[in-house]
This record gives C-alpha cells, sequence and structure tokens, in this order.
C-alpha cells in the first residue's frame, strides 16, 4: 500500500464518523484488575505488556496479551518480559501451547526464546505452536540457538526430556493479504483465529523476497462467547477495519503523534534525516481520533487501547489518547495497563 493510499483510507475512515460525539465520561484505564485470574470458564483477556516500541519502561512491559478460553490459554506477541509478566498473571510459560506473532519487530518478538525456554526447563514436555509472518521460523531457530550451550549444561543434570526443538513448531503464514476476506490460519476446539495484513509496513518492502518479512498481520479470535480482534501495529486500515466488523472488543495500539514526533526531535537530528522514521509514525501507526472512526465503522462493543507511543513513564496526562477515539465513538474506551484483565 502506497503511504498516499493509506493517509486517504484514514481520511475516508474519519469522514464516516466524523458525526458522532461520545457523551459519557472520559475512562482513562480499566478498573482495578478483576479476581477473576481467568483459568475458570468463558474467556478472558489479560493485558501483559502494553508499551508501544523498543524502549524499555518502568511502568509498562513490552507488548503481549494473553487470551485464555476455559483455561486454555493463548498468546498474542511476546515482548521482551513475557515470562515474567505470565508469572505475575498467574500462568507459567509451559502453560502456552499457541503463539501468535503480528509482525517480526523486536518489541513484539525478544522475549520468545527466553519463553520457550523456561518451557523446556520445566521438563512439562509442553509443545508450542508459534504461527506469525514469514521470518518466524528463522527467529523460532534462533531463539532455541541461543539457549543451546545452557540447555547441553542442564542436560548433564537435569532428568532426561526432549530437546528444546522437539518442543517447537513455527508455523509461517501463507500468503495473506489485505484486499480479500480475512484468512482462517487456526481453529481448534476454543478459538477460530482469522488474519488480514495490515499497513504497519505500507511504506517499506524488502526487495530480495516477493512475500518476505515486511509483513504485519491483525488477528481476530471468536470463541463461544467472545469476538476479540487485536490490531498489533497498523496504520489505518480498510483490511482491519473490515476484520473487526462487529466484534465484541478491539484490542488496539494507540500514538499520540504529536508527542511522538516531539521525542523524536528531541534529539537533534534534522527532519531530513529522520524523513523514513516520521513517515513511519505518522502513515503505520494509528492515532486515537482514526481508532475512534474505524471502531464506530466496524460495530465493535468495546475498545481497549494498548501499545502506547510514546507512553513514557513520566505522561501524566493520559487522557488524549481515549479523548480522541471518543470524538467518533461512543462505546467504552480503556486505557490499558499491564496486568489488566477482562
Amino acid at each position: 500500500m502506497l503511504p498516499g493510499k493509506a493517509l486517504l483510507i484514514g481520511s475516508t475512515l474519519l469522514a464516516a464518523a466524523s458525526s458522532i460525539q461520545a457523551q459519557q465520561p472520559i475512562e482513562t484505564r480499566s478498573a482495578a484488575p478483576a479476581a477473576q485470574d481467568g483459568k475458570g470458564q468463558g474467556t478472558r483477556l489479560i493485558l501483559l505488556g502494553t508499551a508501544g516500541g523498543p524502549i524499555i519502561r518502568k511502568n509498562r512491559s513490552q507488548p503481549a496479551h494473553l487470551l485464555t478460553v476455559d483455561g486454555k490459554a493463548y498468546l498474542i506477541d511476546a515482548g521482551d518480559g513475557v515470562s515474567r509478566q505470565l508469572v505475575k498473571a498467574g500462568y507459567q510459560p509451559f502453560d502456552i501451547k499457541s503463539v501468535f506473532l503480528t509482525h517480526l519487530h523486536m518489541d513484539h518478538v525478544n522475549g520468545l526464546a527466553p519463553l520457550l525456554a523456561f518451557n523446556w526447563v520445566s521438563r512439562r514436555n509442553n509443545h508450542i505452536a508459534i504461527f506469525g509472518p514469514p521470518g518466524t521460523k528463522a527467529i523460532v531457530d534462533a531463539g532455541i540457538a541461543y539457549s543451546a550451550v545452557p540447555e547441553a549444561i542442564f542436560e548433564l543434570q537435569f532428568p532426561p526430556a526432549p530437546k528444546m526443538p522437539d518442543l517447537v513448531k513455527a508455523n509461517e503464514l501463507g500468503a495473506i493479504g489485505a484486499d480479500g476476506p480475512p484468512a482462517t490460519i487456526y481453529q481448534d476446539d476454543k478459538i477460530r483465529v482469522s488474519a488480514v495484513e495490515n499497513s504497519h509496513y505500507s511504506t517499506i518492502h524488502l526487495p530480495q523476497r516477493a512475500y518476505g518479512e515486511d509483513r504485519s498481520y491483525s488477528y481476530r479470535f471468536d470463541t463461544p462467547d467472545l469476538s476479540i480482534v487485536f490490531t498489533g501495529d497498523t496504520g489505518a486500515s480498510e483490511a482491519v477495519t473490515r476484520l473487526a466488523k462487529g466484534a465484541d472488543i478491539l484490542v488496539t495500539e494507540v500514538i499520540d503523534l504529536d508527542k511522538q514526533l516531539s521525542l523524536l526531535r528531541a534529539f537533534g537530528v534534522p527532519d531530513e534525516q529522520l524523513g523514513p522514521l516520521i513517515d513511519h509514525m505518522k502513515i503505520e501507526h494509528i492515532t486515537p481520533e482514526q481508532i475512534g472512526a474505524m471502531a464506530t465503522a466496524a460495530g465493535v462493543k468495546k475498545v481497549i487501547l494498548t501499545h502506547v507511543v510514546p507512553g513514557a513513564d513520566e505522561e501524566a496526562d493520559l487522557t488524549p489518547y481515549v479523548m480522541g477515539v471518543k470524538k467518533y465513538y461512543k462505546g467504552p474506551v480503556i486505557l490499558g495497563r499491564d496486568l489488566d484483565k477482562f
């Protein structure tokens, strides 16, 4: 998708929803985490990491979300620190049977290697299936190789168990596009997962591959009682709007563009050198106003904001993230915190 087309989509969605003005009070965060630990019946969502971008923060962990359906656990993205966040939420790495990577930026995958290693150390012989764009297998193989030396040392004293590579299967998704209907990529007795390509990489393409690592996906999970869409990282996208049609919950990234650009320029680098990065922020991430337009066009019942950019530890006023959405969407909007449960 060309940058101009992405901007046109955003303008179209905003125009379609511009007449809607939300009247309910601003909700900048969810209520205190529920007592429900997610291991009971029904569908539960836990926000493990709500930071955005490859920057370590004190108050927000890197991107990761846990979806449980009747106690069966699915992980969406695996940012740095995800194993510890799982334990804080009442789970262990060996509870995870399936991982869905939206894209392969480091803030979404840097916790994968430790997750696989801690799963192996548990001696539960738990097999993990990992789904993601082309390049997923290379990341999984590299993660296993990263732990090969400590694995070999541990094996000298640990009880026998399968080798780490035998407990992991990487599944690279096929040619999923943005123009056709959502593609079903996974189904079991609890969920059906559909995917579309979004616009997070709309300004870049790797020339050496016709279908390569420059792919970013949004996922929809349909369970017996809920439908939840995870945008991952994306700009304005008609494909994501179609994917979210009628969903109960839209879990979406959010960027305060003015704040983020101010932070970038504070480094003193001229705009002409920052050009590609500025384009990335403007075109390949989504603003609160664009989220509101998308949520209205899709008719979703609730919006949860995550992957908060800049989301700096010192940010005192978080209301702009929510207020922008509410300009064009009249449903509930929640600015997520780490370990919030729904």
